[in-house]
């Protein structure tokens, strides 16, 4: 009896052979980016995993931590890659607060809101007075913030220089982003890694892609009946 992952896969398969030549560019860049390099094939997987959650790919979840195991990922280390992943969910809502509270003083005192660059600014006295007004709850965040970055099953550099770091560009967030890299480049993170985990990140994005190519096929097949 064919399970529903069955039919997913099978699906899927038809997708990558409709096009074999343009499957096969993809395939070697996809396969080429998880070799071993700077990064080691295990944590670039590990990487993936994390990019996986902010992707909300299931079929890439299941990929990810299967290869990670494979090659020696413990569950302790991959809970951690989980973390991250939560944490940089809660990265870009937390960064991007700092466009409510600025707004919404601009336009209480009938400023403009059509000023600044929304990249580069420094968005420090939005986020310091979301810290004052959340009160405990900024204080139980602090917390769980700091600790999920820490040298743990996994190291501070991979955990927030490399992994943090693909996951923030994933997740949109520039301010993330600068927050990766600043503290990447004090745990030694060079950038040919970062070049590594953006190329990760990449892939990644692209594989969630991949794997709702299901959808399309299904339709194809049931509408050619």
């Amino acid at each position: 009896m064919s399970t529903k992952l069955d039919e997913v896969n099978h699906f899927v398969e038809k997708f990558e052979n409709l096009v074999p030549e343009l499957n096969e560019r993809w395939s070697g860049f996809r396969d080429e980016v998880f070799k071993e390099g700077l990064i080691s094939a295990r944590d670039k997987q590990l990487i993936g995993l994390a990019c996986a959650y902010v992707t909300e790919s299931t079929s890439d979840i299941r990929t990810r931590t299967k290869l990670a195991k494979e090659l020696g990922a413990t569950d302790e280390e991959i809970a951690e890659c989980v973390y991250i992943a939560m944490r940089l969910a809660i990265g870009q809502p937390y960064a991007f607060s700092s466009i409510a509270l600025e707004n919404y003083d601009l336009m209480k005192n009938k400023g403009s809101v059509f000023q600044g660059h929304f990249m580069s600014k420094n968005i420090t006295p939005q986020i310091q007075e979301l810290h004052k007004i959340s009160g405990e709850k900024y204080t139980k965040f602090a917390a769980f913030h700091d600790l999920v970055y820490e040298d743990g099953h996994l190291p501070k550099k991979l955990k927030k220089g490399l992994m943090g770091l693909a996951c923030a560009i994933l997740a949109k967030c520039p301010w993330c982003i600068r927050s990766c890299i600043r503290d990447g480049l004090q745990e030694g993170v060079i950038k040919e890694e970062i070049v590594e985990a953006i190329n990760i990140a990449m892939v990644m994005n692209a594989s969630a892609v991949v794997a709702n190519s299901d959808v399309s096929m299904e339709v194809s097949e049931q509408m050619s009946k």
